[in-house]
């Protein structure tokens, strides 16, 4: 059998490159959605890494809009503002005058936290968490739990 010692620096090589090639992004730049940007200011762009082209819950190829998560774009809410926008929550939580709404996704969660003062509830917190850690980016889960639950009758 030949002695392969001299090559090792070459095939590491070969394998360095193999697995680089596996780290490439697509670069596409997107908008964010309009009604992410409810002050009148102009949308913010970021640039969509890793992700490729998203799907639509119609199942066609379409470019996602990213709407980066914000974690003060539910405060104030009452529960009447938040439904038509994310619909029913998929898990409720009732602690004293506390509430936590679970709204679930594949990739990640977000618990918004509505407190109860006097006759009326508003959400007071939210925040955004992965299931799995890595395995999305946040804000491009954050657009498709949105994306998926407008297409959703609420109710």
């Amino acid at each position: 059998m030949p002695d392969l010692r001299p090559l090792r620096p070459l095939l590491a090589a070969l394998i360095c490159i193999a697995f680089a090639g596996g780290c490439q992004t697509t670069g596409k730049t997107v908008a964010a959605s309009a009604g992410a940007a409810s002050d009148g200011a102009a949308a913010p762009t970021g640039t969509v890494t890793g992700v490729g082209e998203a799907r639509n819950p119609a199942g066609n190829a379409a470019a996602m809009h990213v709407v980066r998560f914000n974690s003060d774009e539910f405060m104030g809410y009452s529960p009447e503002r938040v439904l038509p926008i994310l619909g029913a929550p998929d898990f409720v939580r009732r602690d004293g005058s506390a509430q936590i709404w679970q709204y679930r996704a594949t990739n990640c969660i977000l618990d918004l936290f509505l407190y109860t003062s006097g006759s009326e509830t508003h959400v007071k917190h939210a925040e955004l968490r992965p299931r799995v850690p890595g395995a999305e980016p946040l804000d491009s889960c954050y657009s498709r739990m949105r994306q998926e639950r407008r297409a959703q009758p609420t109710g």
